[in-house]
């Protein structure tokens, strides 16, 4: 991408997000000098400046926020070789697999085209994403009554796909958001769960990613309990979920207990891992492992309120 096409991408999406912020009288030469500030002291993006909603807050306020560059040197505490565990999703289920209880065929492991048609023979629909992505970007549903067999198996060979199992959520959570999966979030440092969120879907996606529309938010991560509104990464605030109606705060994640209790055992698993989100499904028969991230982006955890957790982070990599 040429800078001239990179500075309109930014401009655009400067204007996007600034609109809330310019209903309420700020001018867009104030936000674009303020911004310019925040992004030089700060670090922040211009998701981070209009999701915190900087333009409201002084420099101690914005202080208490981690912005995508002040993550950097918090997940440098991981050390290099936990990494790939997370990065690649073959070696995370493999080496989780207790916790992920649920059928799956890979690249680098279980991918011979042997397992690939037995998996087939068990399940006719099935999630493919790539063995290396993140962000939901190329998750998608796969259905065999329309799907050419042949065909989809060099598909994901060339690139470089796995396959899972669908996850059938609880009724509860199901309730939020049917068209996909809602997980929780829980944040982990040394071992111990300081915070946590829960993402949903919205009009009918099949994931429930912020980076690909969904929405969050902050969950106490002692009660399960929603603590407020959830938000979009365009700075947008609900109380009810758009497509549902379903009121945000005050709802209770289920079995919130038995969440604790995997967050626990899979840390103990990882002793390595100083720091990680654990995305987790709940379903009737108990909470599972979706994936987990040694880099956990701080914008879902922090932007609902928003709230922020610099304090709380460091506090908890102090406490070894």
């Amino acid at each position: 991408m040429g800078i001239g096409n990179k500075i309109r991408r930014h401009m655009a999406r400067f204007d996007a997000l600034s609109a809330t912020a310019r209903e309420k009288g700020y001018s867009k030469a104030y936000l674009m000098a303020d911004f310019a500030r925040a992004y030089i002291v700060h670090g922040s993006t211009i998701t981070d400046y209009f999701l915190y909603e900087f333009y409201k807050l002084n420099h101690r306020g914005r202080k208490e926020f981690v912005t995508l560059r002040s993550m950097l040197p918090i997940v440098r505490h991981n050390p290099k070789e936990a990494h790939p565990a997370f990065n690649d999703k073959d070696v995370f289920l493999e080496r989780f697999d207790a916790f992920v209880r649920r059928d799956w065929i890979g690249r680098v492991r279980r991918g011979s085209r042997e397992e690939f048609d037995a998996f087939c023979d068990k399940h006719s629909e099935f999630v493919v994403k790539p063995r290396c992505g993140n962000s939901g970007d190329g998750v998608h549903k796969v259905s065999l009554a329309n799907t050419d067999r042949e065909a989809l198996w060099r598909e994901m060979t060339e690139k470089d796909e796995i396959a899972e199992e669908l996850i059938v959520q609880c009724p509860e959570m199901a309730a939020i958001h049917p068209g996909s999966v809602n997980t929780v979030r829980p944040f982990t440092i040394h071992g111990r769960l300081v915070s946590a969120v829960t993402r949903l879907g919205v009009g009918g996606a099949f994931v429930d990613n912020g980076d690909a529309g969904g929405i969050f938010a902050e969950v106490d991560p002692e009660t399960g309990v929603i603590t407020g509104r959830a938000a979009n990464t365009n700075g947008q605030r609900f109380l009810r979920h758009p497509t549902t109606g379903v009121v945000i705060p005050g709802f209770q994640i289920p079995q919130w207990d038995k969440v604790k209790k995997l967050v626990a055992d899979v840390t103990a698993l990882s002793p390595e891992v100083v720091l990680a989100g654990w995305d987790v499904a709940i379903t009737a028969d108990g909470p599972i492992i979706v994936e987990g991230n040694a880099h956990p982006g701080p914008q879902i955890m922090q932007g609902s309120a928003p709230r922020g957790l610099k304090r709380t982070w460091r506090k908890a990599l102090e406490q070894k």
